[in-house]
């Protein structure tokens, strides 16, 4: 999309009106700390547009050519103790994390310690394949090793306390084959930056966290960001929820952070990680030289940890985080000095969305604002397909029922909850963001789909 710059056009009018006299009295500069206040107005409507379908309950923080336009706090930091979200409140990044893993990697480089095309089998000997997978490959996620978030021993792991050692968490991947040639295609891969972590460990003799510390926390004065956020004693504190609203709030667990590590354990400030970008933009960390290559797509638009995309005929370079109850999105446009932050204690696959709609604003571009989902009436002919038992698991099973023309849905024995038709197939519950729908196939069993967060799972009709 071509790019309109609303600094640019305002720049002419300014230079127009003070070198042009005119008689019009009408004709005056314009005034700045009204636009700025505009603009802060139209920010905060587009987060409140965002929260009024509780798809947003954090901190927001907007940098605009060299300060601080807009810094808001929204819904509770602690909603049983009734404490708000604050500028001080503390937050999981989740996957931003991999930002801070890779740009480690970019100094070790400039120091001459590694190289990016330094095969791991350098740094992790026993590695299967490991002469063939490159530092590089870990880094944008084109090295073909198995996810494991797909192993559900590793998945179920994350739900708990327990400490996972090293050896036990690359039991979960190592041996696992390839899902594809290195350096042929992307695929998204936690597992590639857990071992960029174990890299970052033997070259410095240091752990992954005091590393980190010392190459980027420290230089930076982020002296509110961490890794053990299960650990972590802070009256700024947040509590995970994987839904909040007005009338309810579903708290769920911190993540195990011995297993999201290097690819998802930091937590931070919205000021904290505003010295970041401060960081990055003055090349503090690392030189514009190595900057540059670390913000180069290498495959689909994904760099040394981080996406880089194109934005109205600009360089947008961004990334997220997303695990239950914490949701992140850090993006900034270079050429325009512009840098977004957003931290939520839910879990919400809108935060992307919010943080561009914001972009758009601020770079005066059309956007749209999210609208509550609305139930659409269905004829009840319908519901009888929809009617039925399915099995989740051996021990689980979720009953569709119709009761006087209304459907609900019944997990084991828990109380039912009455479905909402967003349109034929898709259901939704009253303030809850669990979706459902159904999948009819001739010649197969009927399945049904249960979204809730960030989980999703399918159910055949008994």
């Amino acid at each position: 999309m071509r790019h309109q710059s609303y600094i640019f056009v305002l720049g002419c009018m300014i230079f127009m009106f003070s070198t042009f006299s005119s008689p019009l009295k009408a004709q005056t500069k314009p005034n700045v700390s009204n636009i700025s206040q505009e603009r802060k107005k139209e920010i905060d409507s587009i987060i409140q547009a965002f929260a009024a379908v509780n798809k947003f309950n954090g901190t927001a923080l907007v940098h605009y050519q060299n300060k601080t336009i807009f810094e808001k706090s929204y819904g509770w930091q602690n909603a049983e103790k009734k404490i708000p979200n604050q500028d001080k409140s503390v937050y999981q990044i989740a996957s931003l994390t991999k930002s801070f893993t890779a740009l480690t990697i970019v100094k070790l480089s400039e120091e001459g310690k590694l190289s990016f095309k330094d095969p791991i089998s350098k740094f992790i000997p026993d590695y299967p394949r490991g002469k063939e997978i490159t530092i590089e490959h870990l880094l944008t996620h084109s090295s073909g090793i198995y996810e494991a978030l797909r192993n559900k021993e590793y998945f179920r792991l994350l739900h708990t306390g327990e400490t996972i050692t090293q050896s036990k968490e690359l039991s979960f991947f190592k041996n696992e084959p390839l899902d594809f040639e290195p350096g042929t295609q992307f695929s998204y891969t936690n597992s590639g930056y857990i071992l960029l972590g174990i890299i970052i460990e033997k070259v410095t003799g240091l752990s992954y966290e005091d590393a980190v510390r010392k190459i980027i926390l420290n230089p930076l004065k982020m002296t509110h960001t961490g890794f053990d956020y299960l650990a972590l004693k802070s009256p700024y504190k947040t509590v995970p929820y994987s839904y909040i609203s007005k009338t309810k709030q579903d708290k769920t667990e911190i993540w195990n952070p011995t297993l999201t590590g290097p690819a998802g354990q930091i937590y931070s400030t919205a000021e904290d990680l505003y010295k970041y970008y401060k960081g990055l933009r003055d090349y503090t960390i690392v030189s514009k030289e190595s900057f540059k290559k670390a913000t180069t797509p290498y495959l689909s638009g994904y760099a040394y940890g981080w996406f880089v995309d194109d934005l109205y005929g600009k360089k947008l370079i961004n990334h997220g985080g997303n695990i239950e109850g914490s949701t992140s999105y850090f993006a900034m446009l270079p050429d325009e000095d512009l840098c977004i932050i957003l931290l939520n204690n839910i879990t919400s696959k809108k935060l992307e969305k919010a943080g561009n709609t914001i972009l758009a604003a601020i770079l005066r571009q059309p956007y749209t604002l999210p609208q509550p989902k609305k139930e659409v009436t269905l004829s009840t002919d319908l519901f009888k397909k929809y009617v039925g038992n399915y099995a989740l698991s051996d021990d689980h099973i979720v009953h569709i029922l119709n009761e006087n023309g209304q459907l609900f849905i019944q997990n084991d024995n828990d109380p039912k909850v009455r479905m909402l038709a967003e349109k034929k197939d898709v259901f939704f519950l009253q303030d809850d963001d669990m979706e459902i729908s159904f999948t009819f196939k001739k010649g197969e069993k009927d399945v049904i789909m249960i979204k809730k967060g960030l989980s999703s799972k399918t159910a055949e009709k008994l």
